[in-house]
């Protein structure tokens, strides 16, 4: 029994006769003392397994005593749990806290290594977005990694490749169709919305007279610098005026107002763009006076301009291979017969424009004129400029 108490954890031991009596004990208090049996052991000598009783944090074993198969005892030891378990849970308590920390350390790091590395690329799309919103179609953002960022980042550099070509495109085919014709383009490719349709507009031709005797002897790249220099000066104003350039003959050009876009004055829009012509042309003579002699292509020039309204067919008009949007009819034909009648630094207009525009301007009757191609006479009027009129190009 003294053997037995030096084991770790172990509280009590004791013997016990057939009675419950203890007979021996480490504790000698204990001794005389009944206590209830625990063995499994009745009479049987077959059942010899110690019993295992828990109580709070003791556990006791109890096994049998027989000699020749009587039963005279019972032997217990009783163990303290606490002591036997608690430095076993501390010391795994421990070893858990440290394996814990540092799976929440490396957790914790792994999270920041990997915010990192993707919070970075995120920041940067993020500020190409911003920079795109702004209008900056240069915007790109390099792909750092192949994973899904990298694929959002690539497409984003795509969209922005398409977004400047698309302005590209835009911009250098704006050059050659108004913006009208542009919008519906880019919204109804298929044109469904520039078919041909009956308007009522009023119709500009502007020439540059004498342009075969001033251009006889340039070089063909000075032509192009004074054709360019003028007609900059004659589209900045039927555009200002809301006008729609149709296009450029040689040395002529042709527009027209009322449409695409309705404007019920459209023949006050006309008559009033073709004085901001002759008084744009007059001033760029009068500096190139004032300037001296310059390049082959600095010469002064002067305009005649016809102006007529009627009934039109506006759309587009050639091939499925090739078509322009423009006006066709009896106006634009009468339009044109005016240009050539007016003299330089002249704006000729019909009956049909004078009955639109008088009181808005002083008109001067100059007949009736009989234009080619027709058989009634035409009414023309010619539109007096205010101020004093500047000296014509010498001929």
């Amino acid at each position: 029994m003294k053997e037995v108490g030096r084991g770790q954890g172990v509280v009590g031991v004791r013997l016990l006769d057939r009675e419950g009596q203890v007979v021996a004990s480490l504790d000698a208090e204990e001794r005389g003392q009944k206590r209830p049996r625990f063995s499994i052991a009745a009479a049987s000598s077959q059942h010899r397994l110690p019993t295992v009783v828990h109580a709070r944090k003791l556990l006791l074993a109890a096994t049998p005593i027989a000699f020749q198969e009587v039963l005279i005892g019972e032997a217990e030891v009783e163990l303290d749990l606490g002591i036997l378990v608690d430095p076993v849970v501390r010391e795994s308590r421990k070893q858990l806290a440290a394996v814990a920390s540092g799976v929440i350390v490396i957790g914790v790091g792994s999270g920041l290594v990997f915010v990192a590395f993707l919070a970075g690329p995120l920041r940067r799309l993020r500020a190409g977005v911003e920079r795109l919103t702004k209008g900056d179609l240069t915007a790109r953002v390099p792909p750092t990694s192949r994973d899904e960022v990298g694929e959002l980042t690539r497409a984003f550099n795509e969209m922005g490749e398409s977004l400047q070509q698309k302005e590209r495109i835009q911009s250098a085919f704006g050059r050659y169709v108004s913006d009208y014709v542009l919008n519906q383009l880019l919204q109804t490719p298929d044109g469904d919305e520039l078919s041909g349709a009956e308007r009522e507009v009023t119709i500009l031709f502007a020439d540059i007279r004498r342009f075969t005797r001033l251009s006889e002897g340039m070089k063909a790249r000075n032509v192009v610098s004074l054709l360019n220099d003028v007609f900059q000066l004659v589209s900045d104003r039927i555009l200002a005026r809301g006008g729609t350039i149709d296009k450029f003959i040689g040395d002529s050009v042709m527009a027209y107002f009322g449409a695409p876009a309705p404007q019920p004055d459209h023949a006050l829009r006309a008559v009033a763009a073709a004085e901001d012509i002759v008084r744009a042309v007059a001033e760029r003579n009068v500096q190139l006076s004032v300037k001296g002699p310059g390049g082959e292509g600095e010469v002064a020039v002067d305009v005649g301009i016809g102006i007529h309204s009627g009934l039109v067919v506006v759309g587009n008009i050639g091939s499925d291979r090739r078509t322009d949007f423009t006006a066709i009819g009896d106006a634009v034909n009468v339009a044109h017969r005016l240009e050539k009648l007016a003299r330089p630094r002249e704006i000729l207009v019909s009956e049909a424009v004078q009955r639109r525009v008088r009181g808005a301007f002083r008109l001067r009757f100059e007949g009736e004129r009989q234009l080619s191609g027709r058989v009634e006479p035409v009414h023309v009027y010619a539109v007096e400029l205010d101020g004093p009129q500047e000296q014509a190009a010498p001929l």
